[in-house]
Order: C-alpha cells, then structure tokens, then sequence
C-alpha cells in the first residue's frame, strides 16, 4: 500500500482527527442508531477497498436505521499507517490492513513464512478456523482492535524487470521491494536477494528508473499499479499468502448490541467472501492478459524455493514467539 512520509503522515493523522472530532461521534436523534466510521486507504476496485464497500453494503442491508456509516476512501484520511492510528484512537472504527498489520502485533509476523499454506483452500480454511482465532485474540490483546473478518490480498508473486527468476540464485544481488515488515525483509535476504522496503506509491518510478530490479505482490496488486509495464518478467513463487484483516476499534465492538454484534460479524463475512471472488477471478485471468502485454509468466522450481526459505521458519518463530508459533503451527495439522 502507499505510504505517507512520517512528517505527511502525522498531518493527515491530526487533520482526520479535527475534521471527525468536529464531527464528534454522537448518536442520531434515534438513540438506538450507532454511528460507524469506515476508513480504506485505496480507490474502488483494490481489494482492500472491495472488503470495506462490501462489508458496508451488508450492514446497511441487515442493520437498516439501527447503523450511520460514514465511507472514506482514496486515503481521504491518510494512508493505511495513519489509518492503524486513527482505528486505535477510536476516531474511526473499522479499517481494512493489509501486511502493515504486522507494526501492530509482532504474532501477525507469521504470515511472512514462506510456503506456510499450500493452496488458497488451505488458507482460507486456516483463517476462518483456529489459526484466525489465535491471530483475533492476539490482536485484540496487543492492539486493542476486534477482528471482523479475513479476507483476501492473495498468493504474493515476484516481477522483474531484466532477469527471469527460475530458482533462488537467480534472486541474487537484485533489489527487491518487500513491504516494511521485518520478517518479510528477513525471508528475501534468505533467498539471496537485497530487500528494499519502499511506499508501494513509489514503486512503479522506482522500477522504471531502474532504483528497483523487481517486487513482489499477488497479481492484482501488479495489474492495479500497473507494474506489468515496467516488468519485463513474473514468476508464480506463490511464496506467502497475505490476507486482508477487517479490524474494528475494540471498545467500540464491545459497546455494540448482541444483535449488532451479530449484524457486523456477518457483513465482515461478506466482504471477505468478495475479495475472495474477485481474487479468484483475477488469478484466472490476469497471467494470460499479462502474456498477452508481452509479459514472460513462469513457475519456478518452487521444491529449491521451499528449500532455501527453510532456515527463516525458525528465525520468524523467535520473533512471533516460540509459544505462539507453536499453538499456529497446531492448528494448522
């Protein structure tokens, strides 16, 4: 996702705060109504806006006047680092995150282990059983923050500009753009390459420019920032899985009724069932429109992949927690 500098970041967290402290958080005249700030740092059409759009539409069907929602998107309040600050501070109440959730619960560093699921039906069934309520709970403990739901970003690929990757010595020496995460940055080091976190806004000059070699994202995320234009090569690594986490301000959740409760579980479950249609649909897709742009699109030797990666499992598990890897690991079997 794009990333405001520390300076812009800290404005747009002060403006947002005057504009919807101004707007103050008090009830309609219908003293049963709850009025609900949503937040998405991206444009119609990004998965992590579709998730918020949807989960929305669901409330406002199921909960009627009971709900007020307030809809901002495009960045309107900051970026998705401002917008973790602003969902803390209870100033809007539900955000979409991408792998930036990781700056929020160090458990969440779990999903930068490469080849942790097999296939999206593995994940997903992982995310909607035990493993997602161990990374709920520990959300809500380090952050403060109630899980909604987990939807989907996808299966994360790597695109290069001069060099097709086959396997991991061919990732030698190339900059990488990885996002922030450290455990991310730790598992391309592994693999040979040189990780460069940089604002995904950023990327595409980079890449042009020739400041980056490659980056690694799921497929949707090179065709919405258009990285296929500057990318002369991708390889199908499937190397993480990054889910969308629909997160609420955690008093906020608590301050709901039982039936509204119910009401936003089952609209967070809508949404995620949207970007899992539209990543599906995307996946389906996108490698032969890609081809048909002149992109190469490969599959690695994927064996070498899992091979070379195998050392960073216990590296993310001293940063996670021995412990909690261990209950993860469990409910995965």
């Amino acid at each position: 996702m794009f990333t405001l500098s520390p300076l812009k970041r800290l404005a747009a967290v002060a403006v947002a705060a005057s504009v919807l402290g101004a707007a103050g958080l008090a009830s309609s005249p219908a003293l049963s109504q709850t009025k609900l700030r949503l937040a998405v740092e991206t444009n119609a059409g990004d998965p992590l806006n579709i998730m918020l759009a949807n989960f929305r539409d669901a409330l406002v069907k199921s909960a009627g006047p009971e709900v007020a929602i307030e809809f901002f998107e495009g960045g309107a309040l900051g970026d998705e680092t401002a917008l973790m600050e602003l969902i803390r501070a209870g100033e809007v109440q539900v955000v979409p995150m991408g792998s930036d959730v990781v700056t929020l619960d160090k458990g969440f560093s779990v999903l930068d282990t490469p080849f942790l699921f097999a296939d999206k039906a593995s994940a997903r069934a992982a995310f909607d059983g035990t493993f997602g309520e161990l990374l709920g709970a520990s959300l809500r403990q380090k952050a403060g923050l109630e899980v909604l739901a987990f939807g989907e970003l996808g299966f994360r690929t790597i695109s290069t500009t001069n060099k097709q990757i086959n396997v991991p010595a061919d990732l030698k020496g190339l900059k990488i753009r990885t996002p922030g995460s450290p455990t991310r940055i730790l598992a391309f080091k592994a693999l040979g390459a040189a990780p460069t976190p940089m604002p995904l806004g950023e990327v595409y000059m980079a890449l042009k420019q020739g400041a980056l070699d490659g980056q690694e994202n799921p497929l949707s995320v090179i065709k919405d920032f258009s990285f296929f234009e500057v990318q002369k090569f991708i390889a199908l690594t499937n190397h993480v899985y990054t889910p969308i986490t629909l997160a609420m301000n955690g008093a906020a959740f608590d301050a709901l009724s039982p039936e509204l409760k119910a009401k936003v579980k089952e609209a967070a479950k809508a949404g995620a069932a949207a970007t899992r249609k539209v990543s599906d649909d995307s996946d389906a897709r996108l490698v032969d429109e890609f081809k048909s742009k002149g992109v190469t699109v490969t599959t690695p030797d994927l064996a070498a992949f899992r091979t070379a990666a195998e050392p960073v499992k216990g590296e993310i598990a001293k940063v996670v927690g021995p412990d909690f890897m261990a209950k993860l690991e469990a409910s995965l079997k």
